[in-house]
């Protein structure tokens, strides 16, 4: 059931509603085609460095996956990506069109930062949260290091 969700945000109440099924599934498969070969780089083993304060990538892991990335990510597809995840927003009852996000956001480009990672929640939070890729930024359980011999009889009948 598509739902409409609202948050405040430095000041102002954002309503968003979810994308239909079929258009979120192109807009996931987009987001991971841009988004994917730079969480590669995160979550890969392969550097030595020490990982980031409570992060489980290091500094030079997070670097590279920001040139990867910035690779496959040029201006135009960007602001395509921000214009369609916009739509269905709303500021103060105001649809977020391309000249209002134009206007809105003009010098505040953080603020639109944290309604896009709303919209993201919106539409995508149980992939992107800890029960999808975000439970790849927790801590893994360490294994036991022990085993209890198993001690159950088994037999092998013919």
């Amino acid at each position: 059931m598509i739902e409409t969700r609202e948050k405040q945000i430095n000041g102002s109440v954002y309503t968003c509603t979810q994308l239909p099924a079929r258009r979120a599934l192109r807009m996931k498969a987009k987001l991971l085609r841009i988004f994917g070969p730079a969480l590669a780089h995160l979550f890969l083993p392969g550097g030595k460095d020490q990982s980031m304060a409570g992060l489980p990538f290091s500094k030079g892991e997070a670097v590279k996956a920001v040139e990867s990335l910035m690779s496959q990510l040029d201006d135009k597809t960007f602001e395509n990506l921000v214009l369609e995840l916009c739509q269905g927003v709303r500021k103060e009852g105001m649809e977020l069109t391309d000249s209002v996000i134009d206007v809105e956001f003009a010098g505040d480009l953080p603020t639109l930062m944290q309604v896009l990672a709303f919209v993201v929640d919106c539409n995508f939070g149980s992939f992107f949260g800890e029960s999808g890729i975000g439970s790849l930024f927790k801590e893994a359980t360490p294994m036991p290091q022990t085993r209890q011999p198993d001690t159950r009889k088994t037999s092998i009948r013919n």
